[in-house]
Parts: structure tokens; sequence; C-alpha cells
């Protein structure tokens, strides 16, 4: 006969196992997983506080460099007009032509400055002898006027007034410049203001913010020109224009995700006004980046110049700021001890599953063990004494194992109770079972049996297989089985009635023969001698030795 392919032994059903192994595996499990994902929220929050930390810091150094930059203009723009001022006064009579010459040789080292003007104080009384003396100086065109509300400039309706302060120089000269030439300043009250507080206090002052006639917005500081051996009062006065776009870096420095506000604080009917030169929006965020990430502000006061300006800066963190690269390693970091946390944790499912294995099965052919089929067979009587129904069992022994030992030595013997493990498998249904009490004896529990019939052709099949020849090597090794057959419950009320009576049939089957299989049978005697009734109390009903 061909020797049958070995099939390895179904493994116990989880719901054997001890439940306190169940619960602890579960809890060292959710330990593990509960472990790593605090480290891992923790690490992704040190990551992100390190990046927030950096963007901080970042903005701050950025906010401190404009900060700087612009505190360096408004020192230059001081240190320039105070130099104007002072070479307007270096002699008795203003000598335009030589301001206009200093007054570009200055903007051209400053080209943050976008104008420097002189202005003169005159009396009603010597209005027209001045206006001729400037156009007989070079000024052919120059005349005085005004500007109204509107930003119209009209010589017709210059008003009657006792002083006049007219523009005398602009610089540079330009085809719009030219036009400021004989501008009247007191009919500019923001400006006016500014010229008689700066001869009030002697020096430079700002004037209220104000819109150029190109559209920016800007704002004027003056200041008294006082010439050698003169009093306080001065009849002329350095101008500079100040425009706001001009303080600040080119847009293409200026970053993209920062807000850029530059306020100028002034004064109008006593009360304190603000206007932002500047303000540049940043790009849009996302909704999820202002719940993630936080709102940054940087807010620098330049009080103590005479340019009262204040720097704000706001920028609104996003996601996309961030450095993808330490999170996706701490992200690939957290994935690898994810799944070591899972190799591990399946390491110690096999070795416990190892372990309960051995504890419940037959090392040898991995059949389950004695303390086992007790349990199978309690819950496979107890539910069987519910429902009514049969169940049988099978106790099986090898006839003449020990001569195999002997003569082809343990190995051998090893070998056929392996291959006797697998056979019987072969022969019974996925809902029976097949367990190694020990040495060369087996029991099959049939559960859910419809006759002993079905049981008696169980056995016949098992006899069959098991008497087959084993290989060993270049050996076939002839073995026997004694089959003894009880089923419930007509050979007995109990699980250790049943399998005490499958074991009496196939000790009746080894006395009848051997090599076969036969059922149990009660058979009531009258004999008061024990021994004499335990062997009346079993006869074969088949036998296929």
């Amino acid at each position: 006969m061909t020797p049958m392919k070995h099939r390895a032994p179904r493994p116990l059903h989880r719901q054997h196992l001890p439940l306190a192994l169940q619960r602890g595996r579960g809890r060292h499990y959710a330990l593990a997983l509960t472990l790593w994902a605090v480290a891992t929220f923790l690490a992704f929050a040190f990551i992100l506080q390190s990046n927030v930390s950096r963007l901080t810091r970042e903005f701050n150094d950025y906010g401190e460099t404009l900060q700087t930059r612009l505190r360096d203009k408004l020192r230059a723009n001081e240190a320039v007009l105070y130099g104007f001022a002072s070479f307007l006064g270096a002699r008795n009579e203003v000598d335009l032509s030589a301001a206009t010459h200093y007054a570009n040789s200055v903007l051209s080292r400053y080209p943050h400055i976008y104008a420097l003007e002189v202005v003169r104080r005159v009396g009603a009384d010597d209005l027209g002898r001045f206006v001729a003396a400037q156009r007989r100086g070079g000024q052919p065109e120059f005349a005085l006027h005004e500007c109204r509300a509107d930003g119209n400039c009209d010589e017709r309706a210059m008003g009657k007034r006792p002083t006049y302060y007219p523009i005398v120089l602009v610089a540079p000269e330009t085809a719009l410049s030219k036009g400021m030439l004989g501008l009247d300043l007191a009919t500019r009250p923001q400006a006016f203001k500014g010229l008689l507080q700066s001869e009030q206090q002697g020096v430079a002052v700002s004037s209220n913010a104000f819109r150029l006639i190109e559209g920016d917005l800007a704002y004027l500081m003056l200041r008294p020109v006082v010439h050698p051996g003169e009093a306080r009062t001065a009849d002329t006065y350095a101008m500079m224009v100040v425009r706001a776009i001009d303080l600040v870096p080119p847009p293409s420095a200026l970053h993209g995700n920062v807000r850029h506000t530059i306020l100028h604080q002034g004064e109008e009917d006593g009360k304190p006004t603000t206007v932002a030169l500047l303000n540049t929006d940043a790009e849009a965020s996302d909704a999820i980046d202002a719940w993630v990430l936080p709102h940054l502000r940087f807010e620098r006061s330049l009080e103590g110049f005479s340019q009262p300006l204040y720097l704000n800066l706001e920028r609104q963190l996003r996601l996309r700021d961030l450095d993808f690269s330490t999170l996706l390693l701490a992200a690939l970091t957290s994935a690898l001890a994810l799944a070591l946390v899972f190799l591990y944790q399946r390491a110690q499912v096999r070795q416990q599953r190892a372990i309960e294995f051995l504890a419940l099965h037959d090392s040898l052919t991995g059949l389950p063990n004695r303390h086992v089929l007790h349990g199978h067979l309690e819950k496979s009587v107890a539910l069987a004494q519910r429902r009514h129904s049969r169940l049988a069992v099978l106790f099986i022994d090898l006839d003449h194992f020990k001569p195999i030992n002997d003569r082809f030595g343990h190995p051998a013997g090893d070998a056929v109770l392996r291959q006797a493990a697998s056979r019987l498998h072969h022969c019974i249904r996925d809902c029976d079972v097949a367990a190694r009490l020990g040495g060369d004896e087996f029991v099959v529990l049939l559960t859910d049996v419809r006759s002993a019939e079905d049981a008696i052709h169980v056995a016949e099949k098992i006899s069959a297989e098991l008497t087959a020849p084993y290989t060993f090597g270049e050996d076939d090794i002839p073995v026997g089985a004694s089959i003894g057959v009880a089923v419930f419950p007509d050979d007995g009320d109990s699980a250790d009635a049943i399998l005490q009576a499958a074991d009496q049939a196939m000790y009746a089957t080894k006395t009848g023969g051997r090599n076969g299989f036969g059922r149990y049978r009660a058979v009531a005697s009258p004999s008061p001698d024990p021994a004499s009734a335990t062997e009346a109390e079993t006869s074969l009903v088949a036998n296929a030795g």
C-alpha cells in the first residue's frame, strides 16, 4: 500500500486556552500600543514645538532686521535734514544754486529720501519784491500760489494774509516738482502746523501723513534754518519729503508670508491720529493652519525720533512652513517602532502558543493530551444530554508495538506513532477529536453520531488505515490495532463511564485475537464473583480481526 501523506493535527481552538493567558496577552498588546502612541505623540509634539520655535526665532530676527533698517533710515533722515539746514544757515543769504547742488548730491547718496525743499517766510509788504527777486535769480516763472483741499493749485486763488511761506527750492527738479515752486505752505494746514512747531521748538518736526500728487503716502520733516548771529526765529526752513514705500525694502525683498504695517502717529484737532503708511497683506493661509499653529506678532515703537513711527509685523504659521524632513524621519521612526511592536507581539504570541500547545498537546504526535480529551468529552456528553443526541468513543491500542522499538529502535516507534496520528485525522471529521493518552494508546471522540452503526463504520475505516504498513526509511513495518467502541448514552451515562466502556471493549478485542474492533455490550450476570462479572460485562458485536 502506498504510504499516506502526513497531515498535521489540527491545533486546539483558542476557546480552550486558559482565559487568564488570553487576557494577559491582550493587556500586553494594548500596553505596547499605548506606549507607542504616547511616544509617537510626544515625538511629533516635540518636533512641532521645535519647528514653531525655529520659525518664531526666524520671524523675530526678520523683524529685528527690518526694524534696524528702518531706524537707520530714520536716523539718516535726521542727519540729512540737520546737515541741509546747517548748510543753508552757513551764510546770511541762502544761495539757491549751491543749495540745489548740495541737495542733489545728498539725494544721490540717500535714495530713500524723496525730496529736499526750502521754504521762505515772506511778509505781505515784501511779497512783490521777493517774487521779482526769485524771477531774476533763475526762476523766471516763479509765482506764489496755493492748493485747495481738492488738490488744485491756482495763483488766482491766493488770499490776502500778513505772512506767506512759499517753497523756493525743490530737489530733485522734475516736471512734476516744478509745480511745487511758489506753493504757499500756509495753505497746507498739516504742513504749516509742523513748520510752526519746528520754529517754536528749534528742532526737526514731522507733519501728519498725506498723499502726494502721485498718490503715495508721505510725511514732511521740517527744521528752521538759523543764520549766524541771528536769534532763534528764522525766515528759512529746510524741508524733507519722506515717502512711505521708500522706508522699507522693495516688495521682492519682503517676506511674502508676513503682513507689514508701518504706522505714523500724528495729531489733529488736539486728538492723536494714526495713519498706516504701509500695509502689505500676507499670503492666504488655511483654517487648519490657524487651528494648529500660532499667529506671530512683532511690534516695535520707533519713538524718540522726530518721526513717530511704529512697525507691526504679523505672520500666521502654516503647515507647509514646517521642516518636513524631520517630520518624515519621525514618521518613519514611528512606523518602524510600530512594526517592531507588531513583530515583538507576534513573536510573543508564537512563543505563548508554543507553550500552550505543549501544555495541551502531545509533544510527539501533536494530538491533544489526556487532560484536553477529558475536557472535550465532558462538554460533549453534557451537550448530548441537552440535545438528546449520541456520541461515540473509540479506544485504540496499537498491537505488537513494543517489538518495533526492540527491533527497529525508538526512532522507528516514534515515526509509527506520528504516522498513526496523521491517519487518525484522515479518518475523522473536523468536529471530532483524536487524542493520545500515552504510549501506544489513542482515543477518538465522535460527536453527534446518529447510531452505533456510524461509530462501527468509522472504527472499520480507522482499523483499515492503522493496519496498513508503516514506512521507516526503507523498511515497511506491519502494525495492528485493537479498537473498542462505546456509544453514549447506550453504553454509559457519563464521560468516565463511556471512556471506561470503550477501554473494556478494546481489551475484549485484544482478548478475541487483536487487530480488529468491537462494540461494548453490558451483560447482566447473577454471579456474585466480581471477576466473573467483569468478564461477562463485555461482548463483541463485531470483529474484523
